[in-house]
């Protein structure tokens, strides 16, 4: 029975060798780095866009998945919202879209903005393997200010 078992040894240990020998292709990469959502646009930019910040802005629990960051604004619109989400923008409209989405073909293929999303203006754009989502409460100027935000950060990620 020993010599049975160290005979199987050999032949494992000279099938690794073989397979390591032969040249393996497998590759093992590393995921990109998912982009800081507030690095995507400047503070002065969003200011410019938004009006007057008040404090910094407060991270998402990036842990759990949640990349975003939220600004508080000292007037209205009261915050805007910046994530990074995975997917396909198929299931975000679909999700999110609500009964009348507009298409943004200015930011991409399948962008869109949905101006009455339980109360928010959203909208969604992809970038490679990601997708922006920009948020903020409803109002007359939201949509155009999330196209703005939009505009600026679209390019950086």
């Amino acid at each position: 029975m020993k010599s049975f078992t160290r005979w199987w040894s050999r032949c494992f240990l000279w099938g690794v060798a073989a397979i390591l020998a032969a040249g393996s292709t497998l590759v093992v990469r590393a995921a990109p780095p998912i982009p800081d959502p507030c690095k995507l646009i400047t503070q002065a930019e969003l200011e410019q866009i938004a009006g007057l910040l008040k404090g910094a802005p407060k991270a998402g629990d990036i842990a759990s998945g949640d990349v975003s960051y939220e600004y508080k604004l000292a007037k209205t619109p009261s915050w805007i919202s910046i994530r990074l989400h995975d997917g396909e923008l198929s299931y975000w409209k679909r999700r999110n879209g609500g009964t009348n989405p507009v298409s943004l073909p200015e930011f991409g293929k399948d962008a869109f903005v949905n101006s009455d999303s339980y109360g928010s203006a959203d909208l969604y754009a992809k970038k490679g393997n990601l997708i922006l989502r920009v948020s903020m409460p409803k109002g007359p100027t939201a949509v155009e200010m999330v196209k703005a935000i939009a505009k600026k950060a679209l390019p950086r990620l």
